[in-house]
């Protein structure tokens, strides 16, 4: 099997994996509060991590360059603590469905990272794809909520903010992850490295949170704990090894418009789980979303491909 098939295929898994952990950290942090969610998902996937690193190297360290150790470490701390910890939120306030269709926003916003801060290359045809996709998301974003929505008017627009700001720090994230994994560390070891620095620094963030009196108060249950281990196994752990295999295997835009099929996967498991009313606005936004990442994928040069 070739290289571009198997990024492909991490591509459509990590899709997929995203959508199962996007619906259980809802769950969870629906009973937990996000900001705990965040936490123990962080510090479970880092101690999985952990064992898997010493088990299979014989060292509780990946073994890479410095400045590869830096840039997944800044990709952790911006996309797994940072950019998690609005998403999680997001969920919370507005439900996986609108936030995961914000998130495909990130493709956008990394081309345009990469081309502002590194100097990769930028043709009509991406930012053609930049602008369909932002008129997808707008499109859904700023109509009128569905009725029989559970949130009010002043909790959507706080939600959408912090999707927008989770996608952000994907974005950040991911050009991040690239500049490391171009020296020619694993997809593995890219994995580890970013979930400790992201459990490494969730601590004090956490400790931020609770000593300003932002965390909401817990409702413990066993089905809250037993969603949130799904989520782990879903997302920070087979979820992110996929996506950083994709990364490593096909071009960025490539594999983030597979990734990004997420808001087109997750209608239907919306209706079923939580009950959610589809409109015709939500399905043609999100197709155009998705259908404006394939475009930006369209442009993105050769180059990218590591």
């Amino acid at each position: 099997m070739t290289d571009a098939r198997i990024g492909e295929l991490a591509g459509l898994a990590t899709a997929g994996l995203w959508v199962v952990s996007s619906l259980a950290f809802t769950a969870a942090g629906r009973s937990l509060g996000a900001t705990r969610v965040n936490l123990l998902r962080t510090l479970a996937a880092a101690a999985v991590l952990l064992v898997i690193q010493c088990w299979l190297a014989g060292a509780a360290w990946p073994s890479m360059q410095p400045g590869a150790a830096i840039w997944l470490s800044i990709s952790g701390v911006l996309g797994l603590t940072i950019g998690d910890q609005f998403l999680f939120t997001g969920y919370v306030m507005l439900g996986p469905r609108l936030v995961s269709l914000l998130m495909t926003l990130a493709p956008s916003m990394s081309a345009l990272v990469a081309w502002v801060g590194f100097g990769e290359t930028m043709g009509s045809t991406s930012v053609v794809g930049m602008l369909i996709t932002t008129a997808g998301v707008a499109s859904v974003a700023l109509g009128r909520a569905p009725e029989g929505a559970v949130h009010t008017a002043a909790e959507r627009r706080k939600g959408l903010l912090f999707g927008l700001a989770a996608a952000l720090c994907q974005a950040l994230g991911m050009v991040s992850a690239k500049r490391g994994l171009i020296t020619g560390v694993s997809a593995f070891d890219a994995q580890t490295m970013r979930m400790y620095a992201g459990a490494a620094s969730m601590i004090p963030l956490a400790a931020i949170v609770r000593h300003a009196g932002l965390a909401v108060p817990a409702q413990p249950s066993r089905r809250a704990f037993a969603v949130l281990a799904l989520g782990v196994v879903s997302g920070p752990l087979f979820g992110v090894y996929f996506s950083m295999l994709a990364v490593e295997k096909v071009p960025v835009g490539v594999a983030a418009t597979l990734i990004g099929l997420v808001p087109v996967l997750i209608l239907p498991a919306s209706r079923i789980i939580d009950g959610e009313r589809i409109t015709t606005r939500a399905l043609i936004g999100a197709i155009i979303a998705v259908a404006g990442i394939a475009v930006l994928a369209m442009g993105a040069p050769a180059s990218d491909h590591g």
